[in-house]
């Protein structure tokens, strides 16, 4: 890398951004790290995004006007060939980074080479909402698990390794529109380790016109098949019934009808063989996982009756979970119809 390179790149898509584009641009400008370019991609704004932008005399902003509106994933493929840091910090249009943030998610990377993605903690705010703190795991295990359901690194706290990017020829896949960035952290996990800093290091604005509110019906399309490409990589096709199921135990759901408890049994059973054989991942961990999940799943489902002990123990591997002594006694007292 030319030794004139910044340290990192944040790189920013903007398109008719509005009232929230000072704040979000004042959040990166007034981080306590300095060593950056902020690359802004405006993808043929309408509005006065441009002459925003334009009115900061920083010359670490680097504005790129597309020829015409290409559409987020075409954006962020741009940003992506024309980010020269050697880590490439994501932001959105109407978030807020914390002051700190660039610095502590830059010096973990530094300090851990074996990690090529890392998001954080984040607050979501919004107008409309009562603000909330998500805390992601930081563990990679527990990350790849929770991909097999939902994205588990939130795409505005997101950095990446740029050399991981490079190496390997990622981009953003049109073919997975409204859920690009889950598809890519999938896809980059098979080269590096994941993790999420530790600490809530961005706000995340939620309102109606985020992607997330607007195209929710192409979002679980995409997601689905993000699922589906994941279970395949572990050696067993899923079905999107079948990805649909694994969603509500895994989010969790305790409402599971007779006929869906055996569809879901025979799929977790079909699944933790797969895994066994292919590693996809962590054996042990996923066994673990899973078991404990149907453990709590066969304990608060109504519709089990007193049959719930007998319902755990039906799956092939429920000794990889250890309840608790007071857990399992009141299990069994329970399936006996005995007072707890």
């Amino acid at each position: 890398m030319n030794s004139l390179s910044p340290k990192v790149s944040v790189f920013m898509p903007v398109y008719n951004a509005g009232s929230y584009l000072n704040v979000a641009i004042d959040s990166i400008l007034n981080q306590t790290f300095t060593d950056f370019e902020f690359v802004i991609v405006n993808d043929g704004s309408t509005d006065e995004s441009e002459s925003i932008i334009l009115s900061y005399n920083d010359p670490r902003i680097r504005l790129v006007n597309n020829p015409k509106n290409l559409g987020l994933i075409a954006s962020l493929n741009v940003g992506l060939e024309i980010c020269k840091g050697e880590y490439i910090v994501r932001m959105d249009q109407d978030d807020i980074s914390l002051p700190e943030r660039i610095a502590l998610q830059v010096n973990f990377m530094d300090q851990n080479p074996n990690i090529g993605l890392i998001g954080s903690w984040f607050e979501d705010f919004g107008d409309q909402i009562e603000s909330k703190l998500v805390r992601y795991s930081t563990n990679d295990t527990e990350i790849r698990i929770r991909h097999l359901y939902q994205t588990h690194i939130s795409h505005p706290t997101a950095v990446l390794r740029s050399s991981i990017i490079r190496e390997n020829n990622i981009r953003f896949d049109p073919e997975y529109v409204h859920g690009e960035d889950y598809n890519c952290w999938v896809t980059i996990s098979a080269f590096c380790k994941l993790s999420n800093y530790p600490a809530v290091l961005v706000r995340k604005r939620d309102h109606p016109r985020n992607i997330t509110n607007s195209f929710s019906s192409t979002m679980h399309s995409t997601c689905t098949k993000v699922k589906q490409k994941q279970f395949t990589a572990m050696g067993s096709n899923v079905s999107q019934s079948e990805a649909d199921l694994y969603t509500r135990f895994a989010d969790p759901d305790w409402s599971f009808s007779l006929d869906e408890m055996n569809q879901l049994l025979n799929l977790l059973n079909r699944l933790n063989a797969a895994n066994k054989q292919s590693k996809f991942i962590q054996p042990d961990e996923y066994a673990r996982y899973l078991a404990g999940k149907w453990f709590h799943l066969c304990f608060h489902n109504k519709n089990l009756g007193r049959s719930g002990w007998n319902w755990f123990k039906k799956l092939v591997f429920h000794k990889h979970y250890q309840p608790s002594f007071s857990s399992s006694t009141r299990f069994r007292l329970r399936n006996l119809g005995l007072p707890l």
